[in-house]
């Protein structure tokens, strides 16, 4: 009998042991699914839960202006960062300037910036700077390197002579991961990467755009999981966009047509979970 009431209490302690952990595990899971990072809504009318910061130097790339507080981001546009700027460092003997990227929130930037709201977005400097080549830029350098522009004075192209051969390198190396959805560049630039790797498809991924002579804008697709992440429309991979599309955005003058004015209205409407967040209540 003793035995059996041995056995019976044993049992008892070993069910409410195993109750216990299940228990804490499952509230290990709620407060990870709770503090994961979420790119929340559209890019140009979203935000992020949860953000993180990005390092401000690692091998192959250093942050710039960091007293902005635009160097938060969602992992995976972090993890891109890490990893492109090793393979800079390593097959190009580069450096990548990290510029703009999301304020810790997200959400709108009262400048400029249509987008960069939701941490995908980053900011790349093509300018392939000497110091920060050799060695960590001080705090107040980082706060006075702004983009160089890669056109020449008339802005009728690119300049040979601020152009870096490793420039090519480096926004191809961008385009060649499967989580980068787009990159924007000024459509010179992309006339000119055009001519340097005529017919490769990574091109596609080119997209022209207005300013943009200074800094590469890469953005990335939404991350798995992101479930409230708003991806854009897919682009055409099977074309490089080196045709008619691309001869659309100049003039017979050869210059870049003028921007055609947005009207001026109101932003994008952010949702309503994005108003609790950039508020502080989520």
């Amino acid at each position: 009998m003793i035995f059996s009431r041995f056995i019976t209490l044993s049992l008892l302690t070993l069910l409410a042991g195993a109750l216990a952990l299940a228990a804490a595990a499952g509230r290990s899971r709620a407060a990870s699914s709770a503090s994961a990072t979420q790119s929340i809504g559209a890019y140009t009318a979203g935000c992020i839960r949860n953000s993180a910061a990005i390092p401000m130097e690692g091998e192959g790339f250093q942050v710039i202006r960091p007293g902005r507080g635009r160097y938060f981001a969602n992992p995976e546009t972090i993890e891109f960062i890490v990893d492109l700027g090793k393979r800079v460092n390593e097959n190009a003997n580069g450096i990548i300037l990290i510029g703009d990227v999301a304020q810790q929130t997200g959400g709108p930037m009262l400048d400029e910036h249509s987008s960069h709201q939701t941490g995908l977005d980053a900011d790349i400097l093509y300018w392939q700077h000497p110091i920060a080549l050799q060695r960590s830029l001080t705090g107040q350098e980082r706060e006075n390197i702004f983009p160089q522009s890669v056109l020449n004075d008339q802005r009728t192209g690119v300049d040979d002579f601020k152009w870096d051969e490793r420039i090519g390198k480096i926004v191809k190396t961008a385009a060649s991961y499967a989580d980068v959805d787009r990159i924007f560049v000024n459509p010179f630039v992309k006339r000119k990467l055009c001519s340097e790797y005529p017919g490769e498809l990574w091109l596609a991924k080119l997209r022209p755009w207005y300013g943009h002579d200074g800094h590469f804008h890469v953005r990335l697709k939404c991350p798995a999981g992101n479930v409230s992440c708003v991806p854009q429309e897919p682009i055409n991979t099977h074309d490089t966009g080196c045709g008619s599309d691309l001869a659309s955005w100049f003039t017979s003058s050869g210059k870049i047509k003028s921007q055609k004015s947005s009207g001026g209205g109101t932003r994008p409407k952010l949702p309503d979970e994005c108003i609790a967040i950039i508020n502080g209540g989520a």
